[in-house]
């Protein structure tokens, strides 16, 4: 036994990490872990006796932390084994992109494990210096916090980008800490989490060593700084969490969800198709008759049939619309004349369709709505073939859609799907013009998986990063409502305790059928946030910082080889 653990502990503290770290997150949501999830990871990156170098110890420790991780927290991607029709088309995906992802886990462990690694003093040296271990802590939690924070960045443009359910997003329950965001972005919560769990796991291991051999403790000046960065993120969420607009103005909508399994909405029955069309015809047409609606939204790709089909207006001219005087918003799928290219659309109409406004989808999802290299790499075709028949084209334009409320003019920034979750993209649509952020999307393909909570949880942030308000509008959820501070309750006093998510009051779930109206906050003169004008400059100029370091590192290493 002892010689088992000997060897294998470093595997089984990073797999312990990984595990940690995925309670954090839905369905678990202990989010408490995300403060002291590191600390295995950290005892088995620094304090191991690898047989290999160091940095193929930290890369294969890193690498089994966040395979451990993904494994449970993306585990929803084998539901796609009901649409494929075969359980292995889930586990390929799940396996692939776990593999991949950990790739990023496997260079902070890299890195940690040689340039950031940190080294505890002998308790004679420590007894010369009176700060010298709270700076080497520092330095090595200011160095991970930047390797981190910079790959937490890369893993959210790579390849299109995932930067799903990076650290911060841990905290959204906890408003006054996270409203730095509008400065920093979510990314760059990672400096600041594992610059936290550093300080925090130092700390600990540095009290127990004085008490054990001097009997007496050390100044801490690291913790002390380490408390005072929390502090001051509490100081400045404060105000922005209490802050109003000056002028406003309320945008009354409604949100259409009718939990339509993918089964049911592209069935070869047509009668069950049918109905799922005029289902949504009559849920709307009984609310829009009976009280005055701004805004009605219904999910993305909501009804079976492209916008320029012949029967597709008809039905929204003669059932729905009807000339009335409410905006509809609504997920459509489109095509070309000759079909050769699909879009999947946001489509705004008022009165009828010759008044539409439509925004193609820009950031297209891989193995979702396109397969990457379809015809030369059988894997991605082998996966998602039997789902993704013919690839969208992606759309181009940053144009916002428009409605008009009180003389108004009120900018909707169109966000399908994942694009929600992509801050750099929803950055492209500002303006200084009164704003909304509004998303459409299917999570239907996940059932009532993790899935949709964590999308959700990963698109509260851009209403922080940039001060807009956010209506969501799910197939299955999770739909809702999010203001400036990504709060998803009713701050002024319109409605009840209640969150503003569409979900069943008994068992809280969101994957169910029904709608739900809310009132959405305007600001007339919306502020242009730090992070909406220098974007992620944060983040790679930290992870810019922790390369810089990685490579002077390496040239040390070299040059002490060839010494020798």
């Amino acid at each position: 036994m002892k010689f088992f653990l000997a060897n294998y502990w470093p595997w089984l503290a990073a797999a312990l990490s990984g595990l940690l770290l995925a309670v954090c997150y839905p369905p678990f949501e202990s989010s408490g872990f995300i403060w002291i999830w590191q600390a295995p990871l950290l005892a088995a990156l620094w304090f191991a006796k690898p047989k290999v170098a160091r940095w193929k110890h930290g890369l294969r420790v890193g690498f089994v932390s966040g395979f451990v991780f993904f494994l449970i927290n993306i585990s929803w991607l084998t539901e796609v084994s009901r649409v494929a029709g075969t359980i292995w088309a889930g586990i390929g995906a799940l396996v692939t992109l776990s593999f991949y992802l950990s790739l990023y886990f496997a260079a902070f462990g890299a890195f940690a494990a040689t340039a950031g690694r940190w080294i505890v003093r002998e308790p004679d040296k420590d007894k010369k210096d009176l700060f010298g271990q709270s700076l080497d802590v520092l330095k090595a939690a200011f160095l991970n916090g930047a390797a981190w924070c910079g790959l937490e960045w890369l893993r959210g443009i790579a390849f299109t980008g995932f930067g799903w359910n990076g650290l911060g997003v841990a905290l959204k329950d906890h408003l006054l800490l996270v409203q730095f965001a509008d400065v920093i972005g979510i990314t760059g919560y990672g400096f600041i989490m594992m610059f936290s769990g550093i300080i925090g796991f130092a700390t600990l291991l540095r009290l127990g060593l004085e008490v054990k051999e001097r009997k007496r403790l050390r100044p801490h000046l690291d913790f002390a700084l380490g408390v005072a960065m929390i502090i001051g993120l509490f100081l400045y969420g404060i105000p922005k969490v209490s802050v109003a607009p000056e002028e406003s103005i309320d945008i009354q909508a409604r949100i259409m969800q009718l939990n339509v399994s993918l089964e049911d909405k592209w069935s070869e029955d047509i009668e069950l198709r049918q109905k799922i069309i005029f289902d949504y015809r009559d849920l709307t047409r009984t609310f829009v008759e009976v009280a005055p609606h701004d805004l009605v939204l219904w999910p993305e790709t909501a009804i079976p049939g492209h916008f320029s089909f012949p029967w597709v207006q008809k039905y929204f001219n003669e059932h729905v619309l009807r000339g009335d005087d409410f905006h509809l918003l609504t997920g459509l799928e489109d095509s070309t004349l000759q079909g050769d290219e699909i879009y999947n659309t946001i489509t705004l109409m008022k009165g009828d369709t010759q008044s539409y406004q439509m925004h193609k989808k820009v950031h297209l999802v891989p193995l979702g709505e396109y397969i990457p290299f379809r015809d030369s790499f059988p894997l991605f075709q082998w996966i998602a073939g039997g789902i993704i028949e013919t690839d969208f084209t992606a759309g181009d334009s940053y144009e916002p859609l428009e409605i008009e409320k009180d003389g108004h003019r009120i900018e909707i920034i169109p966000l399908i799907c994942f694009e929600d979750t992509v801050p750099r993209h929803a950055r492209k649509f500002l303006s200084d013009e009164p704003q909304i952020f509004v998303n459409v999307t299917n999570d239907g393909w996940f059932y009532d998986s993790a899935q949709p909570t964590q999308h959700f949880y990963n698109a509260i942030f851009r209403c922080i990063e940039f001060r807009r308000p956010m209506i969501r509008a799910a197939n299955t959820g999770v739909s809702g409502f999010v203001d400036t501070r990504g709060s998803i309750f009713d701050r002024r006093g319109h409605g009840d305790d209640n969150p503003r998510i569409l979900r069943d009051e008994e068992s809280g779930s969101t994957y169910i059928r029904g709608s739900l109206p809310g009132r959405v906050e305007v600001d007339l003169n919306p502020p242009m946030t730090v992070y909406a004008r220098i974007g992620d400059t944060f983040s790679i100029s930290l992870g810019v910082i922790a390369l810089l370091v990685a490579i002077v590192a390496i040239l040390k290493g070299r040059k002490s080889r060839s010494g020798n």
